[in-house]
């Protein structure tokens, strides 16, 4: 019998060539530089370049933060919203090896100034709308040293802030070209917070690897790559660069070739509509609130049909009505789903044979699943023991994710990463590898033993044209332990259902055993900073303790 001779394994003969964010932005500028980037500044005023003029603005930037001794030991925060400034920030501070830290402006000055503390943030830039928000910041924490204003006068609430100077100042002289310097991949680049709905927020350091990985996964077929060239699509981030990079659009765009719109910080149905209509916007992404007013805002225009043909969903289950009426509107949902810890993790695409189904069929399929697990993804289901449960449709255990996507620990934590991150969501995984989320494990209602996903029963109450938005959540129960509770937002114009009105309506859908013990009406349900219902402040409102 041969053997295998002693000697070592055979290595690739591959250049080792690091994957870097400035490629991205170099590539973009030098193939597809004439492509437009549209941005809505924070005055509202449209803001025009392309690809090229980004790559430029960015290298500028550079070399200003050079002239001023900033280096790879620095961390720059932002505190401004969805612009072509904040683009040119992204690629500007990457490039040179220096970590970006988003500021989420929805969050109060003590959130914020612990999460400069954690990151020990330098130097921070801040927009008009922000002024006064970051005066409340410096007086918080005096991590940051410098403040720059994204604009041309100071305001005057910001004209005390330490080392205060605007853009221009800080540009000065600064040159637009740049050999873009290399370092080893692994090297963090920016730095997202989590919501913080079950405490402090969490930071999430992305690496140059992770976000090039990233970028190029969600380039595959059934994400941001669809039937159209790159140079035919335009596509417009309605999540804030704040929340998981702008679900990585900023990134997805110039590595493909799209168009780039940029809404500013009016993320409502009537600004974003304005700007699909006047930009040709064919592609979009944004939780299910923003959808079903960006439906009500088409159907009170009168507006049938427009240049959107992909609507990128996330963050929670699209009601099916809210589906049918986008369809109406030659709008294709495709339900995906990440997290800020993992953006990406599963592909919008349908379940497998379902392009054999009748177009109805295929969209309650494929909105009931959240697509298809992603390559650079693993995911697995385990019960309360840890123990791996199958993939057959069936099995309801938490779900786990691991892959060099995946935050293996969150900033300021020590110790060897995790293996395979909780993610917190009870799934669902089939044999197709489709993921079914089926609640999340702090949301769920566990009632005589048995769960009762809140997700679809609040899909069932919406099935009411009396009901626009609704919320379940467990309260106690002397017997079953949870019972749950609906709280309602109702349609405007639509009479209200009564109790049993309604209870009728959701036994189409679900089990009797799983209708509510209580109905409450309110006028508008809370979310989170990145739109998703905020149950532990509904419960809150409620007066509802956690059982």
């Amino acid at each position: 019998m041969n053997k295998t001779p002693r000697r070592g394994p055979l290595q690739g003969g591959m250049m080792d060539v690091p994957m870097l964010v400035s490629e991205i932005i170099a590539y973009a500028a030098r193939y597809h530089g004439d492509t437009e980037v549209v941005g809505r500044r924070v005055d509202h005023s449209i803001e025009r370049s392309n690809w090229a003029g980004i790559h430029k603005r960015a290298a500028r930037l550079a070399n200003a933060l050079i002239a001023h001794g900033y280096d790879e030991n620095a961390r720059i925060a932002t505190l401004t919203w969805n612009t072509l400034d904040h683009l040119v920030m992204f690629y500007g501070v990457l490039g040179l090896g220096i970590p970006l830290h988003t500021l989420n402006p929805r969050l109060t000055p003590d959130d914020l100034a612990y999460m400069a503390d954690l990151v020990e943030d330098d130097i921070c830039f801040f927009d008009a709308p922000n002024a006064e928000l970051a005066a409340q910041l410096a007086k918080a924490t005096d991590a940051i040293r410098c403040y720059v204003f994204l604009g041309e006068a100071i305001p005057a609430e910001a004209q005390n802030l330490p080392g205060i100077m605007t853009i221009g100042d800080f540009l000065g002289d600064a040159g637009d070209t740049i050999d873009w310097p290399r370092f080893e991949e692994d090297r963090a680049a920016t730095i997202c917070f989590t919501s913080g709905t079950t405490g402090r927020p969490k930071g999430v350091v992305y690496s140059h690897r992770s976000i090039t990985l990233c970028s190029m996964n969600m380039s595959s077929a059934d994400m941001y790559a669809h039937s159209l060239p790159g140079e035919a699509e335009t596509v417009l981030p309605i999540a804030a660069m704040f929340h998981s990079n702008a679900w990585m659009m900023p990134f997805t765009a110039p590595l493909n070739g799209q168009k780039l719109v940029l809404p500013g910080r009016r993320l409502d149905a009537e600004a974003v509509v304005d700007l699909i209509l006047a930009e040709d916007v064919t592609m979009a992404g944004g939780v299910p609130t923003i959808w079903l007013d960006i439906v009500s805002e088409l159907e009170k225009r009168g507006i049938e049909s427009t240049s959107l043909r992909t609507a990128l969903v996330a963050g929670t289950l699209l009601p099916l009505s809210t589906a049918e009426a986008m369809r109406k509107h030659g709008i294709v949902p495709r339900q995906t789903w990440g997290m800020t810890e993992v953006p990406g993790a599963a592909r919008a695409s349908p379940p497998r044979g379902a392009i054999s189904l009748d177009p109805d069929q295929q969209m309650e399929l494929a909105l009931n699943r959240q697509g298809r697990v992603a390559m650079h993804a693993q995911l697995r289901v385990v019960d309360e023991d840890g123990v791996r449960l199958p993939e057959d449709g069936q099995s309801r255990g938490m779900l786990q994710v691991r892959g060099p996507m995946v935050c293996g620990r969150y900033l300021g934590e020590e110790g060897a990463p995790a293996e395979w991150l909780d993610t917190g969501d009870i799934a669902v995984i089939y044999p197709d590898s489709t993921v079914a989320i089926v609640d999340r494990a702090k949301d769920a209602i566990k009632s005589g033993g048995e769960w009762i996903a809140s997700p679809v029963l609040e899909q069932a109450a919406m099935q009411h044209p009396g009901v626009r938005e609704a919320a379940a959540i467990g309260i106690p129960d002397p017997r079953w332990q949870e019972r749950p509770m609906l709280v309602c937002v109702g349609e405007p114009g639509v009479d209200r259902p009564d109790d049993e009105t309604l209870k009728a309506s959701m036994l189409e859908h679900v089990a009797k055993w799983w209708l509510p013990d209580r109905i409450a009406w309110v006028e508008t349900l809370p979310h989170t900073p990145t739109g998703k219902l905020d149950k532990v402040a509904l419960r809150g409102l409620m007066g509802v303790t956690q059982p």
